[in-house]
């Protein structure tokens, strides 16, 4: 499988770096708006090709598939783009920032017949590996995950999707994922507590579940953590309770006290190329992707409206309109913030 990486931020080279060491999948270009930082992650990688412009990149015959891992706001447009010239593509999370903006993407992704995956990596982690096969139908979640406020970050931006973007989808997904069923509806409350942000920098949301199950989600921006993310879940269905944890970039799950080693970026990559090469599904498919995004819209609208907001099935018309009252993500500022 012959790929471009979109993005060279630090998890694009994180990705490079991993790709390095699987057989049968090769990188053959390197994207970045910062075409020095692209120039010098294709010479450490060895890679012919390099530039500043993803169109010309993804019009190139010679890839088979694309890896996004752009800022948050740039997702869909080249997901859609990568989509139309029949690439695969693995696109860090969050899919998009707006529920409409995903079910697009992921009409794009049926009408062309190519594989979108998310790297919802976490799934791959032994502590939520290990809850999921002990416990199969949890009563109860929580799902908690800080980090340190994101004062001169891109991330912690409206723009790109603050802590929800960053954090909130991979804990949505992982509340689905566990759950193992649909989620009904969401309560959310939220403020900006941490700093003076564009948006909610602190949000606590309650999901229920069509199996009766209920999962309490909390995201914020008031960790101290310096290398990254700070995870805690706990699962339990009324006979076995447990719990996993993590604090290292978010790549090393714990079950109780007992550490446990291994690579969810690399089970994500191989799930991914196995689903190109038509053998097994991807860790998280694009439906993965749309639900999360839909919970974190529907959680901003809870908290602007003050009540809990129904999920509807999504659409895979490529027209799909506005879902929810605000459907701008720069009014995103006033949500919850007298709650």
């Amino acid at each position: 499988m012959r790929l471009a990486i979109i993005g060279y931020g630090e998890t694009g080279r994180a990705y490079g770096l991993t790709l390095r060491a699987l057989s049968g999948i090769s990188v053959d270009c390197v994207i970045d708006v910062d075409l020095a930082r692209a120039e010098a992650g294709a010479r450490a990688l060895g890679v012919p090709a390099w530039g500043d412009n993803a169109t010309i990149a993804l019009r190139r015959t010679d890839l088979d598939a694309v890896i996004v891992t752009s800022p948050h706001a740039t997702h869909p447009a080249l997901a859609k783009e990568a989509l139309e010239r029949g690439l695969h593509v693995l696109l860090e999370a969050p899919l998009a920032l707006r529920y409409p903006d995903a079910q697009q993407v992921l009409a794009y992704a049926h009408a062309y017949n190519t594989v979108l995956a998310v790297n919802f990596w976490s799934r791959a982690t032994p502590g939520v590996r290990l809850i999921r096969e002990r416990i199969p139908r949890p009563s109860f979640l929580q799902i908690e995950a800080v980090i340190d406020p994101l004062r001169d970050s891109w991330m912690g931006t409206a723009e790109h999707g603050g802590v929800l973007g960053l954090l909130g989808s991979h804990a949505f997904d992982l509340a689905c994922f566990l759950m193992r069923s649909q989620p009904l509806y969401v309560q959310a409350l939220g403020g900006r507590h941490t700093r003076r942000a564009d948006l909610a920098d602190t949000v606590a949301a309650g999901i229920r579940f069509a199996n009766g199950g209920l999962a309490r989600v909390i995201v914020g921006e008031f960790g101290h953590s310096l290398a990254g993310s700070t995870w805690c879940i706990r699962a339990t269905d009324g006979v076995i309770t447990m719990a996993a944890q993590h604090n290292r970039h978010g790549r090393a799950m714990q079950v109780g006290h007992h550490p446990q080693q291994d690579a969810p970026q690399i089970a994500s990559l191989r799930a991914f190329a196995g689903a190109v090469a038509g053998h097994g599904q991807p860790l998280a498919a694009a439906e993965d992707g749309v639900r999360a995004v839909q919970i974190a819209d529907a959680a901003y609208e809870s908290m602007g409206a003050r009540r809990r907001v129904l999920l509807e099935e999504p659409s895979l018309h490529v027209s799909v309109g506005p879902v929810y009252a605000d459907d701008s993500v720069a009014n995103r500022g006033y949500h919850g913030l007298g709650a």
